[in-house]
């Protein structure tokens, strides 16, 4: 599965499917990241976890497993 991180200005972070589906607004880009690591974590390598952030720091693709 392959998600995004956007963080917007106020620094809250979305974390959203690659076609734009929102699934949940966090706090923070460490508090998304976290429970996406955590999701994909109990998926046992079950599907690949990708995710992407957006916003201030524009980091680059990373896999999570």
């Amino acid at each position: 599965m392959y998600c995004v991180i956007k963080e917007w200005p106020n620094k809250m972070a979305t974390l959203m499917t690659e076609d734009g589906v929102v699934l949940w607004t966090f706090s923070s880009v460490e508090e998304a990241r976290k429970v996406w690591h955590d999701w994909c974590s109990l998926q046992n390598g079950k599907i690949a976890c990708q995710i992407e952030n957006f916003g201030r720091s524009d980091l680059p693709e990373q896999s999570i497993s």
